[in-house]
């Protein structure tokens, strides 16, 4: 994270939203048919995620060797979780729930993937950084979250989704019942230690939502640093999001202020 190899990615990958934008906005093709080429980058992503990290391990008795995918490579991230997301908009009946999960795609695949190319954490946790342009994880990586950006940006202005105020809560909400499950999933996942039947240590824990551990390596060592840490990115989730909507709020406005 923050090398040289991270920095070209990151160019690259600007790069790539921009000129999809352009591409995007100068042709203003139908939003379902962006959805079904984002489908096509999703199915292709998770085949290269998949067989780009599923290692031969040995079995106890050293008889056998199983392929084996580690626990933080399951599809259950907020970016990887867009996945279900987009084929549901792809192929769901126009209606109210349709535009409740694109009004949800709008801030999360647009600020989540940002953030992401901004702080990849594969290098931290799957492939080193001098592998940047070697491993095809890291192709992966971000040119899958690169289309999650213009998909998240090209959803207000493609027109063909209304977007209300209300959308901002249901949003909000969503989002906190997948960061509230997560909790269970990290716990669910992690590899824990017992003594005498008292949990003595964690070896491994996954970071699903990153509300185990912050992205940057800053130590969490008591509950109240942590509780303080969750308060922090739930904040902030609410901030990002709303500066997302602001356009939205302001458009809802205009006909109570011509009154």
């Amino acid at each position: 994270m923050f090398t040289v190899y991270h920095f070209l990615w990151f160019a690259i990958s600007a790069g790539l939203i921009a000129g999809s934008l352009v591409f995007l906005v100068r042709r203003r093709p139908p939003l379902e048919a962006v959805l079904t080429a984002c489908c096509a980058v999703c199915v292709a992503s998770e085949l290269v995620k998949d067989f780009s990290v599923i290692r031969l391990v040995p079995s106890a008795d050293g008889s056998l060797l199983l392929p084996y995918m580690e626990m933080q490579h399951l599809p259950l991230h907020l970016c990887s979780i867009q996945i279900l997301l987009i084929f549901y908009a792809r192929f769901a009946r126009p209606g109210r729930r349709r535009t409740a999960v694109l009004a949800f795609m709008y801030p999360t695949c647009l600020i989540g993937a940002a953030l992401a190319l901004a702080m990849p954490s594969i290098f931290t946790t799957s492939i080193q950084a001098s592998q940047a342009f070697t491993h095809p994880l890291a192709y992966q990586f971000f040119l899958y979250h690169s289309m999650l950006v213009v998909l998240g940006a090209y959803i207000p202005l493609c027109g063909q989704v209304e977007l209300r105020p209300r959308h901002y809560l249901s949003t909000l909400g969503l989002l906190g019942g997948l960061a509230v499950l997560s909790l269970y999933l990290n716990s669910m996942f992690a590899a824990a230690t017992y003594q005498d039947g008292e949990l003595v240590s964690v070896e491994y824990a996954t970071n699903f939502f990153f509300t185990y551990k912050p992205p940057l390596p800053i130590p969490l060592s008591t509950p109240g640093q942590w509780y303080l840490y969750l308060a922090v990115i739930c904040l902030l989730a609410a901030a990002l999001v709303g500066l997302c909507y602001l356009p939205v709020f302001r458009r809802a406005r205009r006909p109570a202020a011509r009154r």
